[in-house]
């Protein structure tokens, strides 16, 4: 187990760093869209108006007026935090990270599950993949499916995550996993 915490401690490194590629750099930039920073202050001026932080459908409602609305729109989802933050809050990188690590020893532990019956780096890394990418396809994919966010931003987001997972799981598979079966 003291190998699995170390591995995954190591692979939540590698998946920071790749996240830093993906986030912390102008490569974010194409992911997103901005509005003119006047729009911007309108809208969060008219988010004030909300009675408490959460998400947000708009337009929702039951009546004809929300469903005439809903189908006119423009629709939005969003998730509002009334209280704010700093933009690059350090809290949230140390919480990401946190984040990184239990992911990564959740996969970790997934391998160990399999290691006693495949000792093969590379069909344990068909494992890492396949969990991956089923991973992310039902989570991050099902976003524009029954939520409505756009296909752009969450496609950015869901290579960077398969990419990351990948990364954990060839670490933790390479070097932190039995290499061969034990004898006897």
């Amino acid at each position: 187990m003291g190998r699995l915490l170390v591995g995954s401690f190591v692979a939540a490194v590698a998946m920071f760093l790749i996240g830093f590629v993906f986030f912390g750099t102008p490569l974010f930039s194409n992911a997103y869209k901005t509005a003119p920073f006047e729009t911007q202050v309108a809208v969060q001026e008219a988010l004030k108006a909300l009675p408490a932080s959460g998400t947000y459908f708009i337009p929702m409602g039951e009546d004809e007026a929300a469903m005439a609305a809903h189908r006119a729109g423009p629709t939005a989802m969003l998730r509002v935090s009334l209280a704010g933050s700093e933009m690059m809050d350090p809290m949230a990188m140390v919480k990401g990270f946190v984040h990184m690590v239990v992911s990564a020893f959740l996969l970790g532990l997934l391998l160990l599950r399999v290691a006693p019956k495949i000792w093969n780096f590379g069909e344990r890394m068909a494992v890492v993949v396949l969990a991956s990418l089923a991973v992310v396809v039902f989570v991050r994919l099902g976003e524009p499916i029954w939520f409505g966010a756009d296909w752009p931003f969450t496609l950015y987001v869901a290579v960077a995550e398969v990419i990351s997972l990948i990364v954990a799981g060839f670490i933790l598979a390479k070097w932190f996993l039995p290499k061969s079966h034990p004898a006897g």
